[in-house]
């Protein structure tokens, strides 16, 4: 009984993360953000989780595009 235990824990700790949006969007917003002359200086890391929070309120949480938006670009670049 321990032994399941255990493997259901380890289980668990290596599955990874999923999302609703598709892995297109993500790479659609990253690409768009990175052609932008305004985010040049911007890491590619924070563009990164910039599209992720925003996807996820947008999609997954069924929230406004502009509000959105605009909190996880604080969030993602300050």
């Amino acid at each position: 009984m321990n032994f399941v235990l255990l493997l259901f824990a380890l289980f668990l700790a290596f599955v990874e993360p999923a999302h609703s949006y598709p892995e297109s969007q993500m790479q659609d917003c990253i690409s768009s953000a990175l052609s932008n002359p305004s985010t040049k200086s911007i890491s590619k890391t924070s563009i990164t989780n910039y599209c992720d929070c925003a996807l996820k309120a947008i999609i997954d949480e069924n929230k406004d595009i502009r509000e959105s938006g605009y909190k996880c670009a604080q969030e993602s670049f300050n």
